[in-house]
C-alpha cells in the first residue's frame, strides 16, 4: 500500500490538535503503543521509518485507520514536547473528527 505524505501546511494545522489529544489521551505515542491501540482513526509516521515498519503501519488501514507519512514528525509533536517519536496515532472520536476537518480544509479543491 502506498502511504500518502502530509504537506507542511497540513502538519502545521494538525500540530495543535495532536497536542490536545496527547493531554486528553486521544493521541497515542510511539510504535509499540500504536501497534497495541485499537480503534485508531489516523496514524502519522515519520518518513525516516524503516520501509518494513512503514508498510506495517500502512496495513493498519485494513482496521480503518488513515495512514499518513510525515517528512518530519517532530514538526507535529514538538508542541507537546516530544521530538523523538516516529509514530503517533489518533483514536476515533471527536479529536479524529477535528483532524478530518483540518485535513479537508487543506486539500486542493
Amino acid at each position: 500500500m502506498e502511504v500518502p505524505e502530509l504537506s507542511p501546511e497540513q502538519v502545521r494545522r494538525l500540530a495543535s490538535l495532536v497536542a490536545i489529544g496527547r493531554r486528553s489521551g486521544d493521541t497515542v505515542t510511539g510504535l509499540s503503543a500504536v501497534r497495541r491501540a485499537g480503534a485508531l482513526a489516523y496514524v502519522f509516521a515519520d518518513a525516516s521509518l524503516a520501509a518494513g515498519t512503514l508498510a506495517e503501519m500502512g496495513r493498519l488501514a485494513s482496521r480503518g485507520a488513515q495512514v499518513w507519512r510525515v517528512a518530519c514528525l517532530a514538526d507535529m509533536t514538538r508542541e507537546f514536547g516530544r521530538e523523538d517519536l516516529l509514530v503517533i496515532g489518533v483514536r476515533r472520536g471527536s479529536l479524529a473528527d477535528g483532524v478530518a476537518r483540518r485535513l479537508a480544509a487543506t486539500e486542493p479543491h
